[in-house]
């Protein structure tokens, strides 16, 4: 016997009118949301695809976790001078849909991968900072008077809190002043390197340390009057970076070379 109209528009319109009075079909949103009852779909929570959430991939179920957001490093701009939106794991990481933690691509860092990690975490002899605070420090390189890197996030600086780097430790003090010394002890973009002891070459009139009107390594910036060079070994010798012990040549002694003795020469 055939089914009847009656029947068979009863199998057409059942499914709609069930899936209109709940969630079931989407497991009653897993506890990780709400559900509208009258459209059968569900209004998940922050962090499980929230309408608030920035994600490349929301499960209707709330399922699925999304990872935290920050401006990304790369994107297609809307107009032009807007770009930087905010993305999931600022688009250098990928999303664990599982624990709703970024899985940083090398060289970045921080919950959103919103950060650029410092080579080696300046193995020790350096800080690792950010271009924002760089801006107003006297001793970050390239020397340059202290300025301001800061105030426009959704434009001109948008990587202001994003983009590290190291300043490197030095036991003497750095910049561009009376008795600051225009290169740093520690030195590289890891602070791996260690300058040798500075002196005076003892084979010429002229004080190689003075400064003094010298511009910095990089800089338009000059020296000040007092201001000093770093001259490794006297240039009376070579520096081992490594250890920043110098090798003096012969007829020249002392930790910066910069002794003479009868058996120099030209």
């Amino acid at each position: 016997m055939a089914p009847s109209p009656l029947f068979l528009l009863l199998l057409l319109v059942l499914p709609a009118s069930v899936v209109s009075q709940g969630c079931g079909m989407l497991n009653n949103c897993n506890g990780h949301g709400t559900c509208t009852v009258s459209t059968g779909k569900c209004s998940c929570y922050e962090g499980w695809g929230a309408d608030t959430d920035k994600a490349y991939y929301k499960a209707p179920d709330c399922s699925k976790r999304t990872c935290p957001s920050g401006r990304a490093w790369g994107d297609v701009p809307t107009t032009t001078s807007n770009a930087h939106a905010l993305a999931e794991c600022s688009n250098m990481g990928l999303c664990d849909r599982t624990s709703g933690a970024c899985n940083c691509f090398d060289g970045f860092a921080g919950d959103a991968c919103q950060r650029m990690k410092c080579p080696n975490d300046c193995s020790g002899h350096g800080q690792c900072i950010s271009v924002k605070r760089m801006a107003s420090l006297g001793n970050a390189l390239p020397l340059g008077n202290t300025t301001t890197y800061t105030g426009f996030e959704t434009s001109h600086t948008w990587d202001e809190d994003m983009v590290y780097g190291c300043v490197c430790d030095s036991s003497w003090t750095v910049g561009i002043g009376d008795g600051q010394t225009q290169e740093p002890e520690w030195f590289g973009a890891d602070c791996s390197l260690r300058r040798c002891p500075s002196g005076d070459d003892p084979r010429t009139a002229a004080d190689e340390t003075d400064c003094h009107g010298k511009a910095a390594k990089n800089s338009a910036v000059k020296g000040q009057n007092g201001n000093k060079c770093h001259v490794d070994c006297s240039n009376r010798g070579t520096c081992d970076y490594r250890t920043g012990k110098c090798s003096c040549f012969n007829g020249y002694y002392g930790q910066a070379c910069n002794e003479q003795s009868a058996l120099a020469h030209d």
